[in-house]
């Protein structure tokens, strides 16, 4: 065992990780000279990854990844510097690379390697998943085609699977942008712990949870199908015309297809909104952004809540001071913070926290509240307090709103 006082531990650890990067990368630029000299199909292999999969006992899809990396990371030269000395991890350039490559044929080389340096500079501060997320936004920005031709591709990648099994069914699939966006809503909406009627904690374990929250939404739509005098085709949008006809449900009752649709929040510029320009993109909660023309097309049947945004994107404040968050001011947490400011838990997990508490002085005031996953501390003293005194609150540099990213 490594003997080591408290206060070498870290110094430890940052030079093992600076040397494991440091041997990432040159792992790297041999497995490019592998791939490129063909090397693995002279040894008899399939190919680069069959071989390095069977040789290190990894799993392909690992392999893959790491070998398309290596194959595209010699076209960013900002990258593969920024894992030789260090300020770039692999599994950071690996997103940078993947964005960059997702929009190479379309965007002009400038604007290419303007986008590589501000990734690379932005490593400093985001983890891999993060750091993700903003090469994506970043690249929609630049693309001049932007994100709607690979949403139709994605629309066209749309599939559901159902099989048999003992006592049920076993299905699999995928759903593109809005769709995805909006099974993520409902899902994470219905699956929130619930204490039992004894007061313990919820015993079922997430994947449970989630099954019964679709369960729900499967039961609340048949129900609001039987509400209706025909039954509804969901492949035509009309009914049956078991009774009266198609188009023709009693008066009074529910009409297929009518009143407010998927309960998403999606956060855009107005102009952006209006223009509807190719590289204009609105924020999800849960997933990828979307298109303007995808969200103008949203919009055409659908509850819209505005939100008045500063000119840094920044939510004013929507409501008086009171102690109790509103509805409008949660609105506009969620449009700013996207969830838990710690965890990253979706919104629905979360609950509004003063950072200075009001019995403190502290108004319900946007600045003065954060979304967090700390129910806990509600009755306490303000997160302010939680986390190391009245308004300071250290948390993860990911939230651009809190370090001006």
């Amino acid at each position: 065992m490594v003997a080591l006082a408290n206060h070498e531990l870290l110094p430890a650890l940052d030079d093992i990780d600076a040397e494991i990067n440091r041997l990432e990368g040159i792992r790297l630029q041999i497995v490019a000279r592998a791939e490129d000299s063909g090397y693995a199909q002279e040894l008899g292999a399939r190919d680069t990854v069959d071989l390095l999969a069977f040789r290190y006992r990894r799993d392909r899809a690992d392999v893959w990844r790491e070998v398309r990396l290596a194959r595209a990371l010699p076209k960013y030269g900002a990258v593969a510097d920024g894992i030789a000395d260090g300020a770039v991890r692999t599994a950071q350039a690996a997103g940078i690379v993947a964005e960059l490559e997702r929009v190479r044929t379309r965007v002009p080389v400038e604007d290419l390697d303007v986008a590589e340096t501000q990734l690379v500079g932005l490593a400093a501060h985001l983890a891999p998943t993060d750091l993700r997320s903003a090469a994506k936004r970043i690249c929609n920005l630049i693309d001049s085609d932007g994100p709607e031709p690979e949403e139709n591709k994605a629309y066209d990648r749309e599939t559901l699977t159902l099989s048999r099994a003992d006592n049920g069914v076993k299905f699999k699939g995928f759903l593109a942008n809005e769709n995805a966006e909006l099974l993520r809503s409902v899902i994470h909406a219905g699956s929130r712990p619930h204490k039992t009627k004894d007061g313990e904690l919820d015993p079922r374990p997430r994947d449970k949870r989630q099954a019964d929250a679709l369960t729900t939404a499967l039961t609340l739509a048949a129900n609001a199908w039987d509400t209706n005098t025909a039954t509804p085709n969901p492949a035509t949008g009309t009914d049956d015309g078991s009774t009266g006809g198609a188009g023709a449900p009693c008066s009074g009752r529910a009409i297929p297809g009518h009143g407010a649709k998927a309960n998403i929040t999606v956060t855009i510029d107005l102009e952006d909104l209006r223009a509807a320009t190719a590289n204009a993109v609105g924020q999800t909660v849960y997933g990828d952004d979307l298109s303007a023309a995808t969200i103008r097309r949203l919009a055409c049947d659908a509850n819209i809540i505005p939100l008045v945004l500063g000119a840094n994107s920044q939510p004013l404040d929507v409501g008086r001071s009171e102690r109790l968050v509103t509805r409008h001011i949660r609105q506009a947490l969620i449009a700013r913070d996207q969830g838990c400011v710690i965890c990253g838990a979706p919104p629905i997990m979360t609950d509004a926290h003063h950072l200075i508490h009001w019995k403190d002085g502290g108004p319900t005031a946007i600045w003065n509240l954060a979304l967090l996953r700390l129910s806990r501390e509600s009755s306490g003293p303000g997160v302010g307090g939680v986390f190391g005194g009245p308004g300071v609150l250290p948390l993860p540099v990911r939230r651009g709103w809190l370090v001006g990213v």
